[in-house]
């Protein structure tokens, strides 16, 4: 984001990747330009989340992943179903929680708000920082990476945390008893975004490259390496693969999906009050 701005007036790159939050940070920022979607011929094979994620066609998703709960079975006896089973006092103690400066920091106060009775469209997340103010002394690590989760998981410091999908796999890996759950409330959704430039100087490669994107075959190969869960609606992979991925009626059906924008207008005033109810 840094290098397009320096280049504002003079861009040397014509397509970006962001996540769904710095997408629409750069569109803040006068950085992309509108994406005519009558040249993407894979379009309307997109689910209908993907198709203007940060609104006013300044980006086309590409990859999604949803963030739910992970749990190791053999130190959780009552199975988490809610995200307020976090907040269960036999969890005290052995949770971790993201911090709120990355990508899913915000949504997830968000989702706690939500949970805990508060409103989307209030800007203050007041319920939220309450509950996880109240919550903090029974934390083991606000994280910064998902990575930071394999070891915590392994010496069996946390039991249960909010996981992002695309972290699963290594997790998996280790060969603990974990189980994902997504909770009865709903799944937290992101987006991987793809977007042009503003002043973007190969515009017709820009629209083959992001077509290439979204193709069928494409997203199919990308889900089978398990690099990215699809977006083209039309992409069927084995069970075995789909498990480790966001993908399925069922799972698709189950995400909530924060209004991106909500959150750049505001996650400077939530890291404020988080930093001075949470963080000290």
């Amino acid at each position: 984001l840094s290098k397009l701005i320096e280049r504002k007036d003079n861009p040397v790159i014509d397509v970006v990747h962001f996540a769904d939050y710095y997408a629409a940070l750069a569109k803040k920022e006068g950085l992309l330009q509108p994406i005519d979607v009558s040249r993407l011929s894979n379009y309307n094979e997109l689910y209908d989340f993907a198709k203007d994620p940060i609104g006013g066609n300044y980006g086309v998703a590409y990859a999604v992943f949803n963030f739910s709960i992970v749990y190791r079975t053999d130190k959780v006896k009552e199975p988490i179903k809610s995200w307020k089973d976090l907040w269960r006092e036999d969890l005290r103690g052995h949770i971790a929680l993201p911090t709120i400066t990355i990508t899913q920091g915000p949504a997830f106060m968000m989702m706690m708000n939500r949970v805990w009775g508060g409103s989307d469209k209030d800007p203050s997340l007041s319920v939220a920082f309450e509950k996880v103010a109240e919550l903090k002394e029974g934390v083991v690590t606000f994280y910064r990476r998902s990575s930071e989760l394999i070891n915590l998981f392994k010496m069996g410091e946390v039991w249960a945390a909010p996981v992002a999908r695309f972290a699963w796999g290594r997790l998996l890996a280790t060969g603990l008893p974990l189980k994902w759950v997504d909770p009865e409330e709903g799944s937290i959704g992101f987006l991987s975004v793809v977007s042009i430039v503003k002043g973007a100087k190969n515009i017709e490669n820009a629209y083959k490259y992001i077509d290439f994107l979204l193709d069928k075959e494409v997203q199919y190969k990308e889900a089978m390496d398990l690099v990215d869960s699809p977006v083209n609606k039309n992409v069927k992979v084995p069970k075995k693969i789909a498990e480790k991925l966001t993908y399925g009626e069922d799972v698709i059906k189950k995400l909530v999906f924060y209004d991106v924008n909500f959150i750049v207008k505001h996650r400077d005033e939530w890291i404020k009050k988080w930093n001075e109810m949470i963080a000290q």
